[in-house]
């Protein structure tokens, strides 16, 4: 094909070091308006970040240890309520009267104190909702006083933290989270409880026993709720022992990993740690009262959202300074820049095939005459290009021409004509029929009434030439048509498709028995598919080169064509984004496809564009 003489790599260079210099001023102006405009701004940006964000880093730590010291204290405060009730029900007359009684001789008198007892206690739970039971057992723990149903000291005995607490010297006692089943021996579905305990002391010294507050557990939970907390972190209470009180088991959990070990080991403090790959703020205080931690974690990222909107302000304005500063260098430098990025748009379209390119700009004196210059020369070149085509065209016309003048055909066509009656008149139907596919099958190849025929006629074609195959070999092989009905009446160049299953006879099924030979037509989005396949020996890459460069002997082949010579028409007629594909099938034979553009009959247009 004619290739258009473009610039060698010296010249691109030199071309494009004369359209920098046509652009250095674009770009002076664009580096000049940066300066002057985008640096300053880039500066008190950077300025203005880095004091606001130390501003708000410090209110905000401030802010979140606030809210811890507030948290700490409600829950202080709370325990010390609980610590008044429990001095209010230690100085009750009845039960140090009952407790200092070592033993009752007067067991009405006794049952008078444990009605009296269960009475007073219960008439204290009934006004505290998260209170679950009051118990007070004596110091030899042979009595125990309830608010509720009568516990049995032996449940008691049987938990870790019962035995803790008769073993302290503290004066009151917070435990761990347990169940309260020893409240209810019936019951099947105990409460989660922290029990609150406290030393009965009396005058002279002497130990009277222990009162237990059974609390649900859920008691804090209902304190946070009253609070306004922030609600963009975690806020996690922890017993003396790193269990959870309150908070989501995962964000506990994390708390029991070796880098917050100072949690347990410091009353308070703050650290900013890296968590899961994510940095995270976590502000803790210990709750004086009972040892509990609460803790209070917020991502990093939450911190840093005031400071990523400040930054982001100033990105802003940084972007809307620069905008400007392009649009108005762009604009100064647009009367010299515009008609170069034209030409070199066109030369661009030019490089790729395109000859009906045509500049029209209104510039400088030396950019209109370049544009000018350029013209002529796609003008030329197209001129070129259409002669070149045109005695290509003419020439492969001529060898047409000359291999169907090869015979008279008139002579052929009365020979066949005599013999078909011949054999008609001895009864040999056979014969008949193949003396009829061949005088069909030489009609349609010496015909020079039109270059395109239908896809209809072309398959018929292929059906006559496949019956005299057939009887020649003796039915050795078998021929599947697989033809779409819809496309019968499209247009296709004369005698494309015989020279394919000729080589599918000859180079595919000749030597064999049981050979198949498959012919479809059917289309995709870019046009119509001629399909050829064999269930041969399959074809090798040197093979498929000697045939698409000519080299296969054609020599007694029915219309002398190779392969390479149907490619060559079909990229005549319609481009080269259109011809022949070869290849193997899987597991043997060989696949031969022939892509075509869609065309009709009537379709003068497109008839006009493809078949100059």
């Amino acid at each position: 094909m004619f290739k258009i003489p473009f610039p060698s790599a010296k010249e691109k260079y030199t071309i494009g070091l004369r359209l920098n210099l046509l652009k250095s001023v674009q770009g002076t102006l664009i580096l000049y308006f940066i300066i002057i405009a985008v640096i300053p701004m880039f500066l008190l940006g950077l300025i203005t970040y880095s004091a606001s964000s130390q501003m708000i880093n410090t209110k905000v730590q401030i802010y979140v240890e606030q809210m811890i010291i507030k948290v700490k204290e409600n829950i202080e405060y709370y325990f010390r309520d609980l610590q008044s009730l429990a001095y209010m029900i230690s100085v009750n007359t009845d039960l140090l009267t009952a407790l200092r009684e070592e033993n009752f001789l007067d067991k009405w008198k006794e049952i008078n104190y444990d009605n009296k007892l269960k009475q007073f206690l219960s008439s204290l739970t009934s006004t505290r909702a998260e209170v679950m039971g009051i118990y007070v057992i004596s110091e030899d723990e042979k009595r125990v006083y309830s608010s509720g149903p009568p516990i049995l000291i032996s449940y008691l005995q049987g938990y870790d933290w019962y035995q803790e607490l008769i073993n302290t010297n503290d004066i009151f006692f917070i435990t761990d989270i347990h169940e309260d089943d020893y409240a209810d021996a019936l019951s099947f579905n105990p409460s989660k409880v922290v029990t609150y305990a406290q030393l009965i002391m009396d005058l002279d010294g002497r130990k009277l026993g222990w009162i237990l507050i059974d609390l649900n557990y859920s008691f804090v939970t209902k304190m946070l709720e009253k609070m306004e907390l922030w609600d963009q972190g975690q806020i996690t209470v922890l017993d003396s022992k790193g269990k959870l009180i309150f908070g989501d088991q995962a964000t506990s959990a994390k708390y029991q990993e070796s880098n917050f070990r100072q949690l347990y080991l410091r009353d308070w403090g703050s650290q900013l740690c890296k968590i899961q790959g994510k940095k995270e703020l976590v502000v803790y205080r210990a709750v004086s009262f009972c040892g509990w931690k609460v803790i209070f974690s917020i991502a990093h990222d939450i911190l840093q959202k005031e400071n990523i909107n400040i930054r982001n302000l100033t990105l802003v304005m940084a972007t809307i300074l620069l905008g400007a500063a392009i649009y108005f260098a762009v604009h100064f430098s647009k009367k010299v820049s515009d008609p170069v990025h034209t030409i070199c748009n066109s030369m661009k379209e030019v490089e790729e095939g395109n000859l009906e390119v045509s500049i029209r700009i209104r510039s400088m004196k030396e950019l209109n005459l370049l544009a000018a210059s350029f013209n002529r020369m796609v003008d030329r070149i197209r001129n070129l290009m259409e002669n070149i085509y045109d005695v290509q065209r003419k020439k492969r016309q001529a060898e047409l021409n000359a291999l169907q003048a090869q015979i008279n055909p008139h002579f052929l066509y009365n020979t066949l004509d005599s013999l078909r009656w011949l054999a008609k008149i001895h009864h040999i139907e056979e014969i008949v029929k193949i003396i009829s596919a061949l005088e069909n099958l030489l009609r349609a190849s010496i015909s020079k009434t039109n270059d395109l025929i239908s896809i209809g006629e072309e398959i018929e074609n292929v059906r006559n030439y496949l019956a005299i195959q057939l009887f020649r070999y003796g039915n050795s092989f078998s021929v599947v048509f697989s033809i779409d009905p819809s496309l019968t009446s499209y247009l296709t160049p004369r005698l494309i498709l015989q020279p394919i299953v000729e080589n599918a006879v000859y180079h595919g099924v000749e030597s064999m028995m049981n050979g198949e030979i498959e012919i479809g037509v059917h289309s995709d989005s870019a046009g119509i598919i001629f399909e050829v396949l064999d269930n041969g020996p399959g074809i090798t890459p040197e093979k498929v080169r000697a045939i698409m460069e000519g080299k296969s002997q054609n020599k007694g082949r029915f219309s002398g064509f190779g392969l390479k010579n149907v490619e060559e028409r079909i990229r005549l007629y319609f481009g080269q984004e259109y011809g022949i594909t070869i290849k193997n099938r899987d597991p043997q034979g060989t696949m031969v496809l022939i892509h075509i553009p869609r065309i009709r009959k009537f379709d003068e247009r497109k008839i006009a564009k493809w078949v100059k």
